[in-house]
């Protein structure tokens, strides 16, 4: 079984993360996605509408969706990714990562975890941000 493990804030659900995960979900047999925790999340500027556990079961209705959890608070990426030990991390293609800082980390916890990008959405609204720009705009 090929474990995937996807992650975000995945406050707004829209068509771009549905794309996301379904495609990360192509990539192996089961996907696990991590939830940004809310102090991680707002500690890198995002202005929630969504607290994690809402967040976290919204997620978990999405049919490609095999397990959520929320990711640690102290900023530790890596501690979530020794208790999955995912085969495969998917990013999507605008996370602000280091594939190979990811894959090379990995490798120091003993895994052979590859890190794979995920293709751009090409719907018109494709991020948080460009809902609630237009919700602004029609007020």
């Amino acid at each position: 079984m090929i474990k995937v493990m996807a992650s975000g804030v995945f406050d707004i659900l829209h068509l771009g993360h549905v794309h996301y995960l379904r495609e990360s979900k192509s990539f192996g047999d089961y996907l696990v996605v991590v939830i940004a925790s809310d102090y991680t999340a707002q500690k890198h500027g995002k202005e929630l509408v969504f607290n994690e556990n809402e967040r976290s079961a919204l997620v978990s209705e999405l049919k490609m969706v095999d397990e959520v959890m929320v990711g640690h608070s102290d900023d530790n990426i890596f501690k979530t990714v020794a208790e999955l030990k995912p085969d495969i991390i998917t990013l999507g293609y605008d996370q602000k990562f280091d594939d190979s800082y990811i894959e090379t980390e990995c490798k120091k916890l003993g895994l052979n975890t590859k890190v794979r990008r995920t293709s751009p959405y090409d719907g018109t609204i494709n991020s948080s941000s460009k809902i609630r720009q237009k919700i602004l705009e029609s007020i």
